[in-house]
């Protein structure tokens, strides 16, 4: 039963995530919508409901900056840079893994607005309000009708797993993947592929450079078995089905994982499924998950690289402090 409450409070929550779109006459919105639905979901389960509020009122803060940097690559360079940093810090409290689909919504701004390259103040206030109203019912349903039903599942907050120099570190690790990842994807206007193209270092990279290749190995596994199934449901799924309503059923697959604590290949192919649905449509579905595997194989490889540089740093530092 308990179980079925939290399917039913995720599927709620995403229903009305899209249809806040339309009364917003945002319907290019959706995906946006939804993802920060589905984030503010996790982090209101694993967390607590002040912390999904609060990460959920610094999102609808993001939502105008991130609108508004289309087309200027500097700025949203500048824009990914301080995110990745701010999800890196969060290592301290061994949080960043609850953070990461804010991080997916933040992206998906820069990368594929669905606003119009020169939006109007009204469109910012209407996409911004609209944000803030998904995520805050989503916290609302979670934390009055699951969390009341099961009792609170939220981790303890502030308990210290990372000192501040190697959460801080971290952030600085996952900044300078975006310094080179967000100008290529936005300067060659990868669009929706851009998103994966940025995304990917930050499934990968972990606090400690050494704890990171098995990562690589799970979350490349996770990848490649969600473009696998986009595939077979692109063959599968008839014309007149609308690709939401897939989309969300991954979705609430994705959150029943999170709750779980499944496999991170496990969790990432469904989430896969979830984001290449949500913004994408029949005539070029097989398309887009081409685009997300090439992406996704060349994030991974600038993570490599990254790693390749950071990890005898890494050694050199704990060595000195062990002497």
């Amino acid at each position: 039963m308990r179980r079925w409450i939290q399917v039913a409070a995720a599927v709620v929550s995403l229903l009305l995530a899209a249809q806040i779109a339309r009364w917003a006459g945002l319907d290019r919105a959706v995906g946006v919508l939804c993802l920060t639905s589905l984030a503010s979901l996790v982090i209101c389960l694993r967390l607590g409901w002040r912390q999904a509020l609060v990460t959920a009122s610094a999102l609808t803060l993001l939502t105008i900056p991130a609108a508004l940097s289309q087309g200027d690559p500097a700025a949203a360079t500048l824009l990914m840079a301080l995110t990745a940093f701010a999800l890196g810090v969060s290592a301290r409290w061994q949080s960043q893994q609850f953070y990461w689909l804010m991080v997916v919504s933040v992206c998906l701004l820069i990368t594929n607005s669905p606003l119009p390259e020169s939006p109007s103040a009204s469109e910012l206030i209407r996409l911004a309000a609209a944000v803030l109203a998904s995520s805050a019912f989503t916290i609302l349903l979670q934390s009055r009708l699951v969390l009341r039903e099961q009792g609170s599942a939220a981790s303890p907050l502030f308990s210290v797993a990372h000192s501040w120099r190697r959460s801080a570190a971290y952030g600085l690790l996952l900044a300078t993947t975006t310094l080179v990842s967000t100008p290529i994807a936005l300067q060659h206007h990868w669009g929706i592929a851009g998103l994966w193209l940025i995304l990917a270092p930050f499934l990968v990279l972990r606090p400690f450079v050494r704890d990171a290749w098995k990562v690589a190995l799970h979350r490349s596994l996770g990848t490649v078995a969600g473009v696998l199934l986009v595939m077979v449901l692109a063959v599968l799924l008839p014309q007149s089905l609308p690709l939401q309503i897939p989309a969300m059923a991954a979705g609430v697959i994705t959150v029943m994982l999170v709750v779980r604590r499944g496999h991170p290949a496990v969790m990432l192919m469904p989430l896969t499924v979830t984001i290449v649905l949500l913004n994408s449509n029949h005539a070029d579905l097989m398309l887009m998950a081409d685009r997300r595997l090439q992406a996704c194989g060349l994030g991974i490889g600038l993570a490599l690289g990254v790693m390749a540089i950071a990890h005898p740093i890494e050694q050199r530092f704990q060595i000195h402090q062990a002497g």
